[in-house]
Formats: C-alpha cells, sequence, structure tokens
C-alpha cells in the first residue's frame, strides 16, 4: 500500500553542518564577531530570542546575524565553488529510490528557501524521487505557517491526497518531529543531523535513527506495521 514519506533536507539527509561551520566561522570574521557556539546555533536557531549564540551581541542583533548567515550560506552554495556544496548522506540516493520502488510517495518540507532548494534539487537530480516539496518562500506564499507548526506538512498531505495516518515525516530536529505530531502523522527522528537522540525522544519521535540512512525504510514500514 502506498504512503506518504516526507523528508526535512538539511542535517536529514544533506549533510550540511560542515559548511555551516564554515560559512559561520566566515560571516563573523567579516562582521568582526568573535567565533560563536556552533551547537547553540544548530539546536536553537528556531528560537533565535532565547538562546545566546554567543556572538556577543543583543538577542536582536544576533537574529539579524543569523539570518544574514543563512543568505551566505546559500549564495555561497548557489555560487558552484566547491567548498559550499553539501553531499547527500551516504545512502540517501538508494534508500529514495527504494522507497520509491515501493510504491511510497515522497516529498520535501524544508524551511530552505526556495531558489538553493531548487538548485539542490537539480544538482542531485532528485526531481525524480520526490512528487512535492514545501520550502520557506510557501510561508507566504501559501499563507502557511513555519515548522514547527502542522500548516507546511497539511499542504503537502491535501496535494498529494493522503491522510495523516497515511504519512511519516522524517527529520533531524525536534521541530520536525512537533510538525507531524501536530499534523496527526507518525515521526521519525535521524541523529546524524544536529539534535540529539533525547531531543527527539522528547519531542514524542515514533522512531530513532542512529545508524545510516538506509534504516529509514526499516524505520517506514515499523511505522507502517510492515515488517
Amino acid at each position: 500500500m502506498s504512503r506518504l514519506i516526507v523528508f526535512d533536507v538539511d542535517g536529514t539527509f544533506l549533510d550540511t553542518y560542515d559548511l555551516f561551520k564554515k560559512v559561520i566561522l566566515k560571516y563573523s570574521n567579516d562582521e568582526g564577531l568573535p567565533s560563536p557556539c556552533f551547537t547553540t546555533i544548530a539546536r536553537y536557531y528556531g528560537s533565535p530570542l532565547e538562546h545566546d549564540f554567543g556572538w556577543g551581541v543583543s538577542r536582536e542583533e544576533q537574529e539579524k546575524h543569523l539570518f544574514a548567515s543563512f543568505d551566505m550560506t546559500n549564495d555561497l552554495f548557489m555560487s558552484g565553488d566547491p567548498q559550499y556544496i553539501p553531499q547527500l548522506f551516504t545512502g540517501a540516493e538508494e534508500t529514495f529510490a527504494r522507497l520509491k520502488d515501493a510504491g511510497h510517495t515522497l516529498a520535501i518540507v524544508t524551511s530552505k528557501p526556495e531558489k538553493p532548494l531548487l538548485h539542490l534539487m537539480e544538482l542531485y537530480k532528485l526531481d525524480r524521487f520526490f512528487s512535492t516539496q514545501r520550502n520557506y518562500d510557501d510561508i507566504t506564499r501559501l499563507c502557511l505557517r513555519g515548522k514547527p507548526a502542522p500548516d507546511m506538512l497539511q499542504s503537502v498531505m491535501k496535494e498529494l491526497k493522503f491522510a495523516p495516518e497515511e504519512t511519516v515525516m522524517v527529520g533531524d530536529t525536534t521541530m520536525d518531529i512537533q510538525m507531524g505530531l501536530s499534523a496527526g502523522t507518525s515521526a521519525i527522528g535521524v541523529t546524524w543531523g544536529t539534535y540529539l537522540k533525547e531531543h527527539l525522544v522528547d519531542a514524542g519521535a515514533h522512531h530513532i535513527i542512529e545508524t545510516e540512512f538506509s534504516d529509514v525504510e526499516l524505520a517506514v514500514g515499523k511505522v507502517f506495521n510492515q515488517t
């Protein structure tokens, strides 16, 4: 039976942490800021007003710097410079192919803006796997709330005509897990991104994968009692 499997991007199937650290260092140096705490930014970028990233500025100022550094990351990624091109996690493409061959429908829900997302899709020829996607630009374009609100995931389910019980959200952050639960879907957390297992467990993930990307397929089977 066909199921809908929705993936986050950064930290879930795209290995962006090293790129993130490289760009943050470059941005901080360019702006005359001290090197911040990478771990704090990686885990709490969704709530920058609530955490001190160590940039030595006010929370309001660090929020501006955070979004500016994200813009720099996207610009450098799309520049084509090899040192700023992140790689897919090992086994991602093969797992997508097997899930598709098994009759499942795949989609993306990400906070990444549309231009770098489409660049990524073209770079790795991901359109052959994914039926649709929602990105940061859709928040304004479609009047949706961003993660962890369920709106983007619900929008995908509505478009592709899948019920919550037929859907699973796969992501590396608590925001991904919370979005899935808020939308009424199952949620699988992966630990090779920026969040620890205990964070994903506390958020309510139904399954946690700590091993390798290919085990996403096994976890999906467990969620839907297919194995």
